[in-house]
């Protein structure tokens, strides 16, 4: 395992996923105030409890994942850092299995990006990435989940917004928060990180677009803080 940063949590990869940058985006981005319980939908490795955690450590944290690798994984970090909760083999599309119904006050997703293309021949890669999970299925599985007036929190692409917005909708998750992540400030966003609240009222927060690179090709001092990177000298 390595620590994450100086003095912070401790992380050992998924066999199949490594750390990314949308995981640890969507964890900076996500939960705002605190919370009493978290559910992680496709949980991968764990890392979104394990930088979650690191912020609100009272927190209880259940995960789900189809792997059974990823699950393993992530049960194994949970004990390494002292995580309170519960870590299921499950696919999310069988919702109706998963952790405690209406009892959640956040739910995170770093969905697959792609769905309903051709699957990777790699049996890992293909049940974590393939059609595994559709803007439906997920938003679904999260309305299922939380509590009403918790607040759901994902990662995805730009281009597929409108199929997102809809679903969410659709499941009663009215989306509130929305901030596109572009490389460069010249560059379209790459990333978008979208908030909803089950049970919602009508109303759209457009935050600032996060820049992850300057024009000197370096981290950003916004990205630098989400890293826990020293200060530059």
């Amino acid at each position: 395992m390595k620590r994450l940063w100086p003095q912070g949590p401790v992380y050992a990869d998924d066999p199949v996923f490594k750390i990314t940058t949308d995981s640890v985006l969507l964890a900076h981005f996500a939960g705002g105030g605190d919370f009493a319980r978290c559910m992680d939908i496709g949980c991968g490795g764990g890392l979104l409890s394990v930088l979650l955690h690191a912020r609100c450590p009272d927190a209880v944290f259940d995960s789900v994942d189809i792997r059974p690798d990823a699950a393993r994984a992530c049960r194994a970090n949970y004990e390494a850092n002292g995580i309170a909760g519960t870590v299921e083999c499950v696919d999310a599309r069988q919702y109706r299995a998963m952790g405690r119904p209406g009892s959640y006050d956040l739910v995170v997703c770093n969905p697959p990006y792609f769905y309903g293309g051709k699957p990777s021949p790699d049996a890992d890669r293909a049940a974590a990435r393939g059609d595994s999970l559709s803007p439906a299925q997920f938003s679904g599985a999260a309305s299922y989940m939380l509590r009403r007036g918790g607040e759901f929190c994902l990662v995805h692409k730009p281009e597929f917004l409108t199929d997102i917005f809809a679903a969410m909708r659709l499941a009663d998750i009215e989306p509130k928060r929305l901030r596109f992540v572009s490389h460069t400030a010249q560059s379209a966003p790459a990333l978008v990180l979208i908030a909803g609240r089950r049970g919602g009222r009508p109303g759209l927060a457009a935050q600032g677009n996060l820049i992850l690179t300057d024009e000197n090709g370096e981290p950003t001092e916004e990205l630098r803080q989400i890293y826990h990177m020293r200060k530059r000298t």
